[in-house]
């Protein structure tokens, strides 16, 4: 039986010296940045909305009647996207069923299946979102229109029958990934959600009254 003194100078040494499991253990972390002021946070919060308020302002108005009018003369209507764009998709198809029109997110378990008099709305920050521009061959093969929301229409895989741009900064910013494009996403869908319902004559009480009560 091993010597318990012998044993436990051992370990001593050990920790001592160190183990080849110390290399592979991560580096500590740096330390956290102060929460910045209220001076840093405004100017922050100032260029966020104005960033997603010119995004939609840039919609030339021809372009956002024809988005409007495409969507008023479609039978039913599907609404797609991946990631948090598909999130902001499914809000938009939500809206659009609130205010009676026939409409589903694409991650809905009844999408029907589109033909002509039907519509795809896509979302796709970047343009090039396989799976989006994948739903929209399929749209098109089937005789549906599609329109497109998008930070980048020159892709050349990207085609619709509107093609609605959201201006956006270029360059570094301090929102991670796609998240300008998804807030003036949301924004100019509810934008357009406001000229429906002038279109359409409804009314939030309307509306409130084909909200969910599943709550």
């Amino acid at each position: 039986m091993p010597d318990p003194d012998t044993a436990a100078e051992a370990a001593r040494r050990k920790q001592d010296a160190g183990t080849p499991d110390d290399a592979a253990r991560p580096a500590a972390r740096p330390p956290r940045r102060h929460v910045p002021a209220d001076e840093e946070r405004g100017r922050r919060v100032d260029a966020y909305v104005r960033a997603i308020g010119l995004a939609v302002a840039s919609v030339p108005q021809s372009v956002h009647a024809a988005f409007v009018a495409t969507v008023l003369a479609s039978d039913r209507i599907v609404v797609a996207g991946r990631g948090r764009s598909g999130m902001v998709a499914g809000a938009f198809a939500r809206r659009l069923g609130q205010m009676g029109l026939r409409a589903w997110g694409l991650d809905d378990t009844t999408v029907p299946r589109l033909g002509a008099g039907d519509l795809l709305i896509a979302s796709t920050g970047s343009g090039t979102t396989p799976t989006v521009l994948s739903l929209i061959d399929t749209a098109r093969q089937g005789g549906a229109k599609v329109l497109a929301v998008t930070r980048k229409p020159r892709q050349p895989a990207l085609t619709a029958d509107v093609i609605v741009e959201l201006h956006l900064p270029d360059g570094p910013s301090i929102h991670p990934l796609g998240t300008l494009f998804e807030a003036a996403s949301l924004a100019y869908f509810d934008e357009v959600t406001v000229d429906l319902i002038a279109a359409l004559g409804t009314t939030e009480s309307d509306l409130g009254a084909r909200h969910t009560n599943l709550e």
